[in-house]
């Protein structure tokens, strides 16, 4: 039997595993320490401990004693490392994946751009890495000028991808700075510090192709995928086909994506990024020598397995299921395919990582529905590695019906135990200009007030956080059936939750019930005059599509509306409900606990933004210290952010280090401010 080896972790472990356990393979994973619970690692044959996900030596090394035919670097980490895959060729033993010389030219943004360039395929112009060494820092802006790179900038890593290592810059001034961070962001990620500079497209499409390579110049494209929506140049939601796409442009991308195929020879799955412009121009970005996280639209359209199709080349032959790589071929898609990636970040608190355990999880199921996860209940989301939890791919025979099911889809996902992006995602479902596909790379930005707000109507949230709700709710989850049986001098101390008005209180006071389903953590809130207070004086008449048709369809037959909820109580003063895609936290009425010893704002104290590392501590004690003045550089899940000081003062006490672990809101240093 043939033994493969996974060098990667999480959803695109578990992807790669499917896949071979279906061919008979014998399946090992790599891990680390901190990652030896993870879900991958009690589905497979063999566990192979190493120091890190980036160390290729000692991965092949353990590889190679395994006695493995196959590795497979999946995305991220060492996928488009050219030495790593150049070690595992020398090792004899079959990278799944390009050569190692198709990654050295294609995997480096740089280089593969020149080889655009030479393709006559359009570009956009750069100021390479090899110009900011050679030129000094004070001539830059007269060399982007003589090059007609002007404002805005976006200084970009030359390997890896996922947004990391990319800053945008206004002021040329500001270029060293950026490029000092993105640098050290891009060596953390990828061990690959090489950035550039080049113009900054700010409201272009962002349009790749996906192609399959043989090795010998010839190949197929499976049309394109629009990834438009993006937050800081990290995609959130990817589609195929695009909807702005037509067969034409479809053809002159296609044949310019292969012919950097045919220049370099290259073998296996890769993805050609490009930006298209409103009147139809498009311009090479960059190649992804590797699997991409959104391949699962493609294969959803298409009718492909891009897992299966790489392993049949690795075994040296061409996918049965794949056309002739000799021809051309226009392939005409089969269906429409959307993806959502769900995250552990809070989008109402600058999208911050939430790292923590599940303590819930439910996937939505039915037809054209597919989930690609490395978590389960109980896993934890780890604050070493990416914020990634799942990716929810729907697919269905147009668009329109496409886009309904995400909804429902989003509406049926529910993860307890910290912050999600889902009901971020479930607000750009719902969004009009989702429904007709009017997006660019700068959408999200340019309607993130919008996307944040609640997605339920202020009405519906008003019943769930008024305090004769709350205590139903409290009762049911603890199991207790008279609210006598509570201590009332339960005190109700700590956070500050948001209260509904007198006013609107007195309106609720209307009878409701809630239930419990036979299902896990599921309830119903039910009641005759639920209909009309939902529907009355609904200022912002937001109702989401699932709840709508409900309350429409029971009217009509005067039936009793049950609406359906899911709540777990998150810590004695927590309750987290999940209604309709949307994730509310409400007090417990009922909580004990003494005074938090949080000190009040403006004590002085720097805390930590979430959990992570110190990655680079900026100040020292006696410092004095200005309003907006980095303070600290914290790196949690493959990202770096800043710790600024929001007032004038003076360093009175530096409480962490370089290097050091911190568990969440950790106080990192006192200010005395100045008066």
């Amino acid at each position: 039997m043939k033994k493969l080896l996974i060098a990667n972790r999480g959803e695109i472990s578990r992807r790669i595993f499917k896949a071979a356990k279906e061919r008979g393979f014998i399946v090992a994973v790599i891990v680390t320490l901190e990652d030896s619970d993870s879900l991958i690692c009690h589905e497979v044959d063999h566990i192979i401990e190493v120091s890190n996900f980036l160390n290729a030596i000692e991965i092949v090394e353990k590889a190679k004693k395994w006695g493995a035919d196959f590795i497979h670097p999946g995305y991220g980490f060492l996928s488009e490392n050219f030495e790593f895959a150049e070690l595992v060729e020398k090792s004899k033993i079959s990278f799944i994946g390009p050569t190692s010389q198709n990654i050295k030219m294609m995997g480096s943004k740089e280089t593969a751009k020149k080889i655009a360039q030479k393709c006559s395929v359009p570009t956009l112009d750069a100021l390479f890495s090899s110009d900011l060494k050679k030129i000094p820092a004070d001539k830059w802006e007269q060399e982007l000028k003589n090059r007609k790179i002007y404002s805005p900038f976006l200084v970009k890593a030359s390997g890896g991808g996922g947004g990391r290592g990319m800053r945008i810059v206004e002021d040329v001034h500001e270029l060293p700075q950026a490029i000092k961070r993105a640098s050290e962001e891009a060596k953390a990620s990828f061990n690959d510090s090489t950035v550039f500079v080049e113009r900054y497209l700010k409201n272009p499409r962002h349009i790749e192709i996906q192609v399959f390579g043989d090795g010998l110049g010839g190949g197929v494209f499976f049309g394109e995928r629009e990834c438009s929506l993006q937050r800081r140049h990290q995609k959130v939601m990817e589609e195929a086909p695009s909807s702005q796409v037509n067969e034409e442009l479809r053809e002159k991308m296609g044949k310019a994506s292969l012919a950097l195929i045919k220049e370099t020879q290259y073998k296996g799955a890769g993805t050609l990024e490009y930006l298209l412009d409103d009147e139809g121009r498009f311009y090479f970005l960059e190649m992804n020598t590797r699997l991409q996280v959104e391949h699962p639209v493609t294969e959803n359209v298409y009718n492909i397995d891009l897992v299966h199709a790489q392993i049949d080349l690795a075994e040296g032959k061409w996918p049965d299921s794949f056309p002739d790589p000799k021809q051309f071929h226009l392939l005409k898609p089969q269906a429409v395919s959307l993806e959502a990636r769900i995250l552990a970040e809070d989008p109402r608190n600058q999208f911050l990582p939430t790292p923590g355990k599940i303590t819930f999880y439910q996937e939505p199921k039915g037809e054209g529905i597919r989930i690609d996860t490395g978590v389960t209940e109980g896993s934890r989301i780890n604050s070493n590695f990416d914020s990634l939890i799942a990716k929810l791919i729907v697919t269905a025979p147009n668009r329109a019906l496409a886009v309904k099911k995400l909804r429902i889809a989003l509406e049926n996902f529910s993860i307890f135990g910290f912050t999600t992006n889902l009901s971020f995602l479930h607000s750009i479902a719902m969004h009009n200009d989702f429904l007709i596909g009017k997006e660019s790379t700068h959408w999200i930005a340019d309607n993130i007030k919008s996307l944040i707000n609640y997605n339920i109507s202020q009405n519906l949230k008003a019943l769930f956080e008024c305090k004769k709700f709350r205590e139903q709710l409290s009762i049911l989850i603890r199991g207790v059936e008279k609210s006598s049986q509570i201590n009332n001098t339960f005190l109700n101390q700590g956070r500050n939750f948001t209260n509904v008005t007198t006013n609107l209180e007195s309106k609720l006071n209307f009878d409701f019930f809630i239930t419990k389903s036979s299902e896990k953590n599921k309830f119903y809130v039910a009641g005759n005059s639920i209909i009309k207070f939902l529907q009355e004086n609904d200022e912002q008449n937001s109702l989401n599509s699932e709840l709508n048709n409900t309350l429409s369809n029971l009217s009509f037959y005067n039936q009793e509306v049950k609406i359906p909820f899911y709540a777990l109580k998150l810590t004695p003063q927590e309750i987290q409900v999940c209604l309709f895609g949307e994730y509310l936290i409400l007090e417990c009425p009922y909580y004990n606990e003494s005074r938090s010893n949080k000190s009040s704002s403006g004590s002085g104290e720097i805390r930590a933004p979430m959990a992570g590392k110190v990655f680079e501590v900026l100040v020292s004690e006696g410092q004095e210290i200005s309003a907006g003045q980095v303070l600290f550089i914290v790196e949690s899940m493959k990202m770096q952010l800043e710790v600024k000081s929001a007032e004038n003062g003076k360093v009175k006490e530096v409480f962490v280090k370089q290097g050091q672990i911190l568990s969440g809101s950790d106080v990192m240093a006192m200010i005395h401010l100045n008066v």
